[in-house]
C-alpha cells in the first residue's frame, strides 16, 4: 500500500505494476487477487493509470482491471477518496466531496511521482485517468471539465420522475450550495481519460466540457437503473467538443463495471457483484479490458 498526503488527510492508495515474477492467487476481501506482492518491478519507465472509485467504493473495486493493465506494462494507482469510501462515507453527496475528489487524485499522483522508489519507474509523459460512476465524474474534472451546478438544478426540477434514483440523492445542492459552477482541480499531466457509467445529470454541459482536449473513452451500462439514460454517459458523450470513444455495454447494470467477486462472496452483496441473467461479468470485462488497452496504447503513444 502507498499513502499520499492531502488537506483531507492521509490517502491510502493501492499500486499495481508490471513484474517478471510469477503471480500467486490470494484472498483479499471479496476478491481473489492474482499478483506478485512486493515483487521487483519490470525494467523501464512505465505508463500510469490513476483510478477513481465510485461513491462509497474502495481502492480495490477495479482490482481485476488493474491486474490486467499491469500484465500489459502499465502501472495503476488507486487512491481511496476520504469521506466517500466504504469505510467512511460521511461526506456522500456533498459539494465538498464532489469538489475535492479531483484534488485527491492530484495529491496521489504528486506523491507517487515524487517518491524516490516509484517516481523513477513512471513515464511522466504517459499518464491517464480512469474512473467509475462518481469516479467517472472525477476523471472528467481531472482533465478539464467544470461541473455546471446550475444545470444540475435544472435537471433535478425537470427530470425527477425519469432519473428517479440520482435525483433523489439531491447531490451538491442539498446542503445549500448555490454557485453556478463547482470548483475542481484539473491536472495537465493526464493525456487520456476513461469514464465508466459517469455521473452528469446536467453537470456536464457543452460549455463545462469545452476545455477537455485529451482523448476520452466513455462506457454506458445499457440497463443502468442508478444513472438513467440519456442523462449521464450519453449526455457527456453528446456534449464533448471533440467526441469520444463511446461504448454501450449490453445487459450491464450500473455496478457491472466493478471487478468480479469470488463466488462465495456474492450471496449477500446484491447488485454490487451480481448481474442480470445472460450477463457474465468476467467475460464482458475481458473484452472491455482489451478495448481499454487499445485506447490507452493509441492515446499515450
Amino acid at each position: 500500500m502507498f499513502r499520499a498526503s492531502d488537506p483531507d488527510g492521509s490517502i491510502p492508495c493501492a499500486l499495481w505494476y508490471p513484474t517478471h515474477e510469477p503471480a500467486k492467487t490470494s484472498r483479499h476481501g471479496i476478491y481473489d487477487f492474482c499478483v506478485a506482492k512486493k515483487a521487483v518491478i519490470a525494467e523501464g519507465a512505465h505508463p500510469l493509470v490513476v483510478t477513481s472509485h465510485g461513491s462509497g467504493g474502495t481502492r480495490f473495486g477495479h482490482c481485476k482491471t488493474a491486474e490486467f493493465l499491469a500484465q500489459n506494462g502499465y502501472m495503476v494507482l488507486a487512491p481511496e477518496h476520504p469521506f466517500n469510501n466504504f469505510f467512511d462515507d460521511s461526506g456522500v453527496g456533498s459539494a465538498r466531496v464532489y469538489s475535492s475528489r479531483s484534488r485527491h487524485l492530484k495529491s496521489a499522483l504528486d506523491a507517487v511521482l515524487e517518491d524516490a522508489h516509484w517516481g523513477i519507474v513512471i513515464d511522466a509523459d504517459r499518464i491517464a485517468v480512469h474512473g467509475f460512476s462518481l469516479g467517472g465524474f472525477t476523471a472528467l474534472t481531472a482533465v478539464g471539465a467544470t461541473p455546471f451546478v446550475a444545470g444540475l438544478r435544472q435537471h433535478l426540477r425537470q427530470n425527477r420522475e425519469f432519473d428517479t434514483t440520482f435525483c433523489g440523492y439531491e447531490v451538491i445542492v442539498r446542503d445549500g450550495y448555490d454557485d453556478e459552477y463547482l470548483p475542481v482541480t484539473s491536472d495537465p499531466r493526464y493525456k487520456a481519460c476513461m469514464a465508466f457509467a459517469p455521473v452528469s445529470g446536467g453537470l456536464f454541459s457543452k460549455d463545462s466540457l469545452k476545455d477537455i482536449s485529451v482523448p476520452v473513452q466513455i462506457y454506458r451500462a445499457e440497463r443502468d437503473m442508478i444513472l438513467r439514460n440519456p442523462f449521464h454517459a450519453e449526455e457527456i458523450a453528446r456534449n464533448l467538443p471533440q467526441g469520444c470513444d463511446y461504448h454501450v455495454t449490453e445487459k450491464a447494470g450500473h455496478f457491472s463495471y466493478l471487478s468480479w467477486a469470488r463466488e462465495d462472496a456474492r450471496s449477500e452483496l446484491g447488485e454490487l457483484v451480481n448481474d442480470m441473467p445472460g450477463f457474465d461479468r468476467q467475460v464482458v470485462h475481458e473484452k472491455i479490458h482489451q478495448e481499454m488497452l487499445g485506447f490507452l496504447n493509441k492515446a499515450l503513444s
